[in-house]
């Protein structure tokens, strides 16, 4: 708490130093219609384990409210190939919950940071690999409506990084997969792989929200196109281009919102004059 306030930096990724006057837990669905129902003029924000989200403010005074989902319906459940898990559990503790059961299909998305939420949300994926490959529906809540109801995979209509729910109030409840049997060794032993090639690749040394931006259409990877830049290691306040993974932000140190977005316009304007390319932001600003 500061000053009556909740914190929110421990809830972003980012680590970013910010500070809310309302910010709400749900752990069940219940407790979720409640959250949803703000005051009039009350602006929600929804954050999961806050790993895709720039807070652009440190204040966010009571005409902001804060649903963080990290404890609604965190239970995972695996029934022969089926696994389901609710928005709040982990990423990685579903992938380890899958092969465990010798159930195949997750491991690239192995040591992804974040929730089941979040990757429904985004279609999260690594290596040619997407969440929406195993997925076979999703539990939402419709706020607007105050409904419960089931979608199929087609329903959510996933491509890269992208899905039905970016630019609605709809909340992810829970989400069923559908995954392959395989060799329990040989699944453990891949996971082993892809999380030894993300830590020797990406900045796992400090605070991120991971990749900034999706692929561009037309232009090389964004990490290249800063490298060529010059930018790895390009830092505006406590906000710097990894020296790693030039398509990575990461907090160096007090790294404020305003840092984060200043550090993105400069890799927006380098993308624009060395391809002619947008380049647009994954992560979600708040």
């Amino acid at each position: 708490m500061h000053d009556g306030w909740i914190s929110l930096t421990e809830l972003n990724s980012y680590r970013v130093e910010a500070y809310a006057a309302c910010c709400l837990f749900p752990a069940t669905v219940e407790e979720l219609r409640e959250a949803m129902r703000p005051a009039a003029g009350q602006a929600v924000h929804m954050l999961g384990h806050g790993c895709n989200v720039i807070l652009a403010g440190k204040y966010y005074d009571a005409r902001h409210r804060f649903v963080c989902t990290r404890r609604l319906e965190p239970g995972i459940v695996v029934d022969g190939r089926e696994v389901r898990a609710g928005a709040g559990a982990r990423l990685r503790d579903v992938c380890r919950a899958a092969a465990r059961a010798g159930l195949s299909g997750l491991e690239r998305l192995w040591d992804i940071p974040g929730s089941v939420g979040g990757a429904a949300f985004m279609n999260a994926g690594a290596y040619g690999a997407s969440f929406y490959d195993g997925v076979v529906s999703v539990a939402v809540y419709e706020p607007a409506a105050d409904r419960l109801g089931t979608l199929s995979r087609d329903d959510c209509r996933p491509t890269y990084r992208t899905t039905a729910f970016q630019g609605t109030d709809v909340v992810i409840v829970s989400v069923r997969l559908r995954l392959a049997p395989g060799d329990r060794a040989a699944i453990l032993a891949e996971m082993g792989r892809i999380g030894k090639l993300r830590r020797s690749r990406l900045p796992y040394d400090k605070p991120s929200a991971g990749s900034v931006f999706r692929r561009p259409e037309g232009a090389p990877p964004v990490g290249v196109i800063m490298e060529e830049a010059g930018l790895k290691g390009f830092r505006i306040g406590g906000a710097q281009i990894s020296p790693r993974h030039g398509g990575i932000i990461v907090n160096a140190g007090g790294a404020t919102g305003q840092d984060i977005l200043a550090v993105v316009e400069v890799m927006k304007q380098a993308a624009r004059e060395r391809y002619g390319v947008e380049l647009i932001l994954e992560q979600v600003e708040t």
